[in-house]
């Protein structure tokens, strides 16, 4: 073996050692991060809070009220700080003389005050917005990115039971010009409903 094999053969082992010194250390620390992650959530209890809601979409884009109806469900460490899914649907939203029917699925980042009966919220997160409408006598569904933000209160009778009310701005990426809708179509929707809540004890 000539001294260039020989030299090109131990950095290449040298290289393959230091590789692997780097991924070991990286699971290491990776496997102590969660271990501390877990320790420290383990340390509190998670509230979860399941809403049916209902409520006008308006505004932005709609030309008149619709009636939106949904659900949502989050949960939250005792920090206040969690995470929440949230669906609705308005069939019929007049949009430029069109017709739609609008469906969101958002995963948003929540916050909830925690402990006290009137409970104060605000969220914000992204999703999906799925728009139905007819065009020429042929229907047409989009899936567009879909982002929402907004906030409202958990007004609570009791560790059970509770009403919130909320108001959210909906903004979707969609450009469809040749269905003859807005681009990156918005509206607001306010909502209320009955909200059910549970504990998990670590």
């Amino acid at each position: 073996m000539n001294p260039s094999t020989r030299t090109s053969a131990r950095s290449g082992r040298w290289s393959s050692l230091r590789a692997g010194r780097i991924a070991a250390s990286t699971v290491a620390l990776l496997a102590l991060a969660a271990v501390d992650a877990r320790a420290q959530m383990s340390m509190g209890t998670f509230h979860g809070y399941l809403t049916g809601h209902i409520g006008p979409v308006l505004g932005g884009d709609v030309s008149n009220p619709r009636i939106s109806g949904g659900a949502s469900v989050s949960v939250q460490e005792t920090t206040g700080w969690g995470a929440e899914f949230d669906f609705g649907r308005a069939t019929g939203v007049e949009v430029e003389s069109q017709e739609l029917d609008i469906t969101t699925y958002m995963v948003n980042m929540a916050f909830i005050s925690p402990y006290k009966k009137i409970r104060p919220f605000a969220i914000a997160g992204a999703g999906i917005s799925q728009i139905e409408g007819c065009i020429c006598n042929h229907p047409s569904k989009t899936f567009d990115l879909g982002l929402n933000a907004g906030g409202g209160v958990f007004l609570l009778a009791n560790d059970v039971i509770g009403l919130r009310a909320d108001a959210r701005f909906f903004w979707s990426g969609g450009d469809h010009p040749d269905l003859g809708r807005p681009d990156r179509l918005t509206h607001w929707r306010i909502s209320v409903g009955v909200t059910y809540l549970w504990s998990i004890a670590p």
